[in-house]
Formats: C-alpha cells, sequence, structure tokens
C-alpha cells in the first residue's frame, strides 16, 4: 500500500513538474521603453512627418518566413517637421510587433511617422512613436507647425532667349567642318609624299 501511493505520488509531481515546464509562457520579444520627448525625437529622428499610406507590401510567408522581414509602406506626404522628402515616400518596418514592427498601417489612413536610418531607407517601428494621425493630437501640439509638401514651390529658372540660328548658317558650319575634316589629312599625306621624294 505504502508503495503504490508513493508511486501514485511521484507520479503526480512529475506529471506536475512536467506541465510547469511544458506550459507556454507568453513572451513578449519587443518591450518599448518610456516615450520619448519630441525634443528627442526631432533631434534623433531622420524624419518626422504626416501622410496617407498609398500602398503596403508585404513580405510572402513562405516556410522562411520570420517576424522580422519588412513591410514596405508608401506614403503621400502632407507636413514635414524634419527630413527633406519627395511628396512619396517610402518607410519600412518589420511585419510583426513580436520584431518591434509597427503593425497599425493601413492603406488610405492618415499617420503621424517617425522614422530613422538612411534617408535613402527610412524605417520605424512599434518603439518609434508612429501612430495613427487620429490619435496624435498631442504630438502635433508638441511639434507645432510644420510644412506641407504641396505649398513649397521650387523656384524654377526662367530660359534665357536662345538666339535662333537660320538653317542655311547652320548648313554652311557643317559644310566648313567636313572640308577642313577632309583637306587636312590629304595636306598631311601630300607633305609626307613630296619629303620622301626628295630624299
Amino acid at each position: 500500500m505504502w508503495k503504490r501511493t508513493t508511486k501514485v505520488v511521484l507520479i503526480f509531481l512529475f506529471v506536475l513538474g512536467t506541465w510547469f515546464v511544458v506550459k507556454p509562457f507568453t513572451v513578449n520579444a519587443c518591450s518599448c521603453a518610456k516615450s520619448p520627448s519630441i525634443e528627442d525625437q526631432l533631434n534623433r529622428k531622420t524624419a518626422i512627418f504626416t501622410g496617407k499610406v498609398l500602398n503596403l507590401t508585404k513580405p510572402d510567408k513562405g516556410k522562411t518566413w520570420s517576424s522580422a522581414d519588412p513591410v514596405k509602406a508608401q506614403f503621400e506626404v502632407k507636413t514635414v517637421w524634419k527630413g527633406e522628402l519627395s511628396s512619396q515616400t517610402t518607410v519600412y518596418t518589420a511585419s510583426s510587433s513580436a520584431s518591434c514592427g509597427y503593425e497599425g498601417f493601413e492603406v488610405n489612413e492618415e499617420y503621424i511617422v517617425f522614422a530613422y536610418g538612411d534617408p535613402d531607407r527610412l524605417e520605424t517601428g512599434l518603439c518609434e512613436g508612429t501612430k495613427n494621425l487620429a490619435s496624435a493630437q498631442k504630438e502635433l501640439k508638441a511639434l507645432g507647425a510644420g510644412y506641407e509638401l504641396s505649398k513649397i514651390t521650387i523656384p524654377q529658372e526662367v530660359p534665357s532667349e536662345i538666339p535662333s540660328i537660320n538653317k542655311e548658317t547652320d548648313n554652311r558650319f557643317i559644310i566648313i567642318i567636313l572640308v577642313l575634316a577632309i583637306s587636312l589629312p590629304l595636306f598631311i599625306l601630300l607633305n609626307m609624299s613630296l619629303r620622301r621624294r626628295r630624299r
């Protein structure tokens, strides 16, 4: 009887121990610290702007899919606080929040984007402050007035008047060049021939 009870207790402890070992725990791979101030954002980020998502390109989820695979978001830029941006700008983010990617982008929705990295390859993520424009009133107020790309006019130089060259003058110039190109080698050959005869 004692042996049987001991056996049951040991089996119970083994099963209980295995359950604690095998039981999956919820792990958040990406943990964001306290949100940086707008002053820090302006100092640290490559670009800060608002814009509408025109297109989202997500990675193929094949056999080798990773949560860090990039999502490409193409924006129609509206207002800029930092960065030299074109009217359409691309920003990359990891495809999953497990890799600190921003999963909230939706086509035709507007966002405030805090992007880092090379100007030719801007990136953002879950911890960067990027969010839907509707919930970014605090950030917009702190940033103040930015500038709208559509209102920037690039001064274009007024082309100076180029004097028109009539076709007759143009044709004469071409004929003179051709005559020179043909006569110069002939003159050199003739000169060489005369020198040989004198010898």
